[in-house]
């Protein structure tokens, strides 16, 4: 499998610009060269992506990215890099503080699939190392740092020290987003809590209504087998009024209508048309419904009047 085809398949992240020739003189092994603009803007890539070598030129050196393309700046030539995970590690680290580029000068090199060869200068690769290969400078940056500045070392060139990192393209730490907090909508949880206590009212009132309708019912079912069959509002009365007192009233009104039974069964009427008379419990029914009808008034209220004007009846009933 070719390079460049392997190198579809590793995680790359694209970096700045970085020099690798100054406009100026260079030497190596005793010859030297003058890098100009025409000279640079002459320089070409293969026909494959030149690797930037971590640590040697030897071919078996791990790549820690490659040159994708090249510019012509103010002050040289630069390579636009393309790093994967462990060459920008690396470059995050501070591993290395030169670069040495991989240059045909003369010739060319012939492309394997078309046959056509590519003349020099070409820049067939580049590598990252502790010393430089091109003196102090074709460095990536080579001086001390000092009070927040950065001297290249060959030129007069000061830099921000902030330079270096655009310069190798490392990648920012990515600050995290905040994480999501939950708001709430006090306007709408207040309505939603104010209808949810309307609806809870609501069905509270419903049934006590249905309960009271019930007691209203069971009342009236008892007061028809007594003479306060005919009262219609005494069983609403009567539901009204606690469990205790209602059954109290309601067996006092049954004893009543049970004597007046019998009273009627045994007593002696006289003249057609005249009340029974000896019995007390006919008298104080008697007493009752007359107080009923001259006040308008239902059986209890009567019957509370009758006790307040005529205490002896009441006892007498009682007895």
């Amino acid at each position: 499998m070719s390079e460049y085809v392997i190198t579809d398949f590793v995680t790359v992240a694209a970096g700045e610009p970085f020099r690798l020739l100054p406009f100026g003189q260079l030497v190596k092994n005793g010859r030297k060269r003058e890098v100009t603009r025409e000279l640079a803007a002459r320089f070409r890539l293969p026909h494959f992506r030149p690797p930037i070598k971590l640590g040697s030129h030897k071919d078996e050196t791990p790549a820690g990215g490659h040159i994708v393309a090249l510019e012509v700046r103010d002050d040289g030539l630069y390579a636009v890099p393309e790093y994967n995970d462990e060459g920008a590690a690396a470059l995050a680290r501070g591993a290395f503080r030169y670069h040495s580029p991989e240059i045909v000068w003369e010739g060319g090199l012939e492309d394997p699939q078309t046959g056509d060869v590519q003349d020099g200068p070409l820049i067939i690769g580049d590598a990252l190392l502790h010393t430089p290969h091109l003196g102090e400078a074709a460095a990536l940056y080579t001086a001390d740092i000092t009070q927040g500045e950065q001297k290249m070392s060959g030129e007069t060139v000061t830099v921000p020290v902030g330079w270096l990192d655009r310069l190798l393209g490392r990648v920012p730490e990515e600050t995290p987003p905040p994480a999501p907090v939950a708001t709430v909508d006090t306007d709408r949880l207040t309505a939603v809590e104010s209808e949810r206590d309307d609806l809870a009212a609501k069905i509270a009132r419903m049934e006590s209504e249905a309960a009271q309708a019930e007691r209203v019912q069971r009342f009236a079912a008892e007061l028809a087998e007594t003479s306060l069959a005919d009262d219609d509002g005494l069983p609403a009365l009567l539901a009204g009024l606690s469990d205790e007192t209602a059954s109290e009233l309601m067996r006092r009104f049954k004893a009543l209508a049970e004597q007046a039974r019998v009273s009627a069964l045994t007593a002696n009427v006289g003249h057609e048309g005249q009340a029974p008379s000896g019995d007390p419990v006919m008298e104080l029914d008697a007493a009752i419904k007359s107080v009923m009808a001259a006040e308008k008034m239902d059986y209890v209220q009567a019957m509370a009047r009758v006790r307040a004007t005529q205490p002896d009846l009441i006892a007498a009933a009682y007895r």
